[in-house]
């Protein structure tokens, strides 16, 4: 990284709070506009308003302010950055008094930037921004709304930004494919954490780690149920099926790379398969078993299964089920089902 890159904004309170980094750093750049564009390549300078340059081609994506129109974050009264030392931050203007401290008040800024910063303050790091907060009055652009999903998502505590999301209305105008989950009930014999809105929330607090991939098809592994049609007994009759659709289209809506649609995808259509492998016989599943994201589908399983009343047991039958597939698809005397091949003399 150049050494006039330095660690800015949310990536350096990553640092400061301990925090797994998010799939995008913002960085601050010591220059201006021209100086930039001649020390990086492949920038884009049509950019979220809390960044005056952009580059997606990289991973990590990079948010890149200047240091001219410099502008703090909207409830910080200045900005944190890293110095280029290994432990070293620097700030100003009273930053370490409001990191102390967990309800803030915005300090300025438009509507836009004011959401965005309450809601990944609450996700990430603890904070309780005093609201209301209002929904922006005009589209804020993919790039944006990718970069507050990624962080929020990716955050300690998802639900709390999500919730801050939902309250100002940017949900219901931006993204009604979550929205939608609010108004589905679930039976309380089977869901007592209550309707699909609180069920996706719940899934959040038994994640191992924040994945961005298993975390996003957590966001989005029932967003099939708001259109599924009860059939023969089943309240939601292909809600899989149909929330791959839903999926798609979101992820697609905000920019993602066909690469991570495509993953996510894979998870939200096959979720509720780890269900049932103990029961089915392996040898048809091989293209699914064999994938490279089976194991954070049964990840994802664990963390659906775990948001209900049932408990851990389901997940370790899979698990079980999983690794006898795993060994007998590596032994030559025996069938994926674990049978004996014909003539292997065994």
């Amino acid at each position: 990284m150049d050494p006039a890159l330095l660690a800015d904004s949310f990536s350096a309170l990553d640092d400061y709070f301990g925090v797994p980094a998010a799939p995008l750093r913002f960085l601050y750049f010591e220059g201006d506009l021209v100086g930039l564009a001649r020390a990086v390549d492949s920038l884009s300078f049509s950019a979220p308003p809390y960044a005056d340059a952009l580059d997606d081609g990289r991973e990590p994506r990079l948010r890149i302010r200047c240091a001219e129109g410099e502008a703090g974050h909207a409830f910080l009264p200045a900005r944190l950055r890293r110095t280029s030392g290994k432990r070293g931050f620097y700030a100003r203007g009273g930053v370490y008094e409001s990191l102390s401290a967990k309800e803030i008040e915005p300090a300025g800024g438009d509507a836009s930037t004011v959401l965005f910063d309450a809601a990944a303050l609450a996700a990430r790091y603890g904070f309780k921004p005093k609201g209301p907060f209002a929904c922006p009055d005009r589209d804020p652009g993919p790039a944006y709304q990718r970069d507050l999903l990624d962080l929020v998502v990716t955050g300690k505590d998802p639900g709390a930004g999500l919730e801050i999301l939902a309250a100002s209305g940017f949900l219901a105008r931006y993204w009604p494919e979550i929205d939608s989950l609010r108004s589905v009930d679930h039976a309380k014999d089977y869901h007592p954490e209550g309707d699909a809105w609180r069920h996706t929330l719940e899934t959040f607090e038994h994640r191992k780690s924040p994945d961005p991939t298993l975390s996003l098809a957590l966001l989005l592994h029932d967003t099939g149920k708001p259109d599924a049609v009860e059939n023969e007994g089943r309240r939601f009759d292909r809600h899989s099926e149909l929330g791959e659709r839903t999926a798609r289209a979101f992820l697609r809506r905000l920019g993602y790379p066909e690469a991570v649609v495509r993953d996510i995808a894979f998870l939200v259509r096959h979720h509720m398969l780890p269900a049932a492998l103990p029961r089915i016989p392996p040898s048809g599943l091989g293209e699914i078993l064999d994938n490279e994201l089976f194991p954070v589908l049964l990840e994802l399983y664990r963390c659906d299964e775990l948001s209900t009343f049932r408990g851990p047991d389901g997940y370790f039958q899979a698990c079980a089920a999983y690794k006898a597939y795993l060994k007998n698809s590596k032994n030559p005397y025996r069938s994926a089902d674990g049978k004996k091949r014909r003539g292997s003399g065994v």
